[in-house]
């Protein structure tokens, strides 16, 4: 986690000395004043800790929006939706290369996690803002290992519960994991005023799922939020 931390920490912490009390907390750039802003983002997902033996760096998307209920303070309360997506390790592959006989020769690990956070906003001129989020909610997990059916196999697919013989090739999920766990995320972020109060923002968060082995992974986002 520490290396994607660092470069925007140094920025948050040279700037916190400068500025001005809560009382005289102003965002020039949105305007007009609304206390409800939504936003949309994607980025890379990388693994870390244990979980980066099972799976590797991949990919997230997801929304949401954040109410700021006084416009004189730096403090919002932000919602997001996220899914992100990880193929497995060859690692993980090789230790379960056959499951009742069937082998394995792919997977990947998914997530859907619903967090409510606190935000604080610091200025840093009219149309550049740091923040840091921090805050927790409900994540779905679901590692899924799988074999690739060739054209003509016989293809079962275990979501719409049907099986039939495949006219093009495939991959059908012979093993699976799924459980629902509290998460937990804390990160950090820069927000650019484009006008008419919509803005770009790049963040960087550690979010931990607490699964019987944590689930941690490390969100780089870029997002737009109007």
């Amino acid at each position: 986690m520490r290396p994607f931390l660092y470069p925007l920490a140094a920025t948050l912490l040279l700037s916190a000395g400068a500025q001005a009390p809560a009382q005289n907390y102003v965002e020039h750039y949105y305007g007009p004043r609304e206390h409800v802003h939504w936003h949309i983002d994607t980025g890379y997902a990388a693994t870390t800790g244990q979980i980066s033996d099972a799976l590797q760096g991949g990919w997230t998307i997801g929304g949401g929006f954040s109410w700021q209920p006084d416009y004189s303070s730096p403090l919002a309360l932000r919602t997001d939706l996220n899914y992100s997506r990880f193929n497995a390790t060859r690692q993980l592959i090789g230790i379960n290369q056959a499951i009742d006989q069937t082998q394995i020769d792919d997977g990947y690990g998914e997530i859907v996690d619903l967090s409510v956070d606190g935000e604080f906003r610091m200025p840093l001129s009219p149309y550049l803002t740091a923040f840091a989020v921090a805050g927790g909610g409900i994540a779905h997990r679901r590692i899924a290992l799988t074999q690739t059916v060739p054209v003509g196999g016989y293809f079962c697919d275990p979501w719409f519960g049907y099986c039939d013989f495949g006219l093009v090739a495939g991959s059908e999920v012979v093993a699976s994991d799924n459980t629902t766990r509290f998460e937990w995320n804390a990160g950090l972020g820069l927000d650019f005023a484009l006008g008419g109060g919509e803005s770009f923002f790049v963040e960087v968060r550690f979010n931990r799922v607490q699964t019987p082995q944590p689930t941690d992974f490390v969100p780089i986002r870029v997002g737009l939020r109007f």
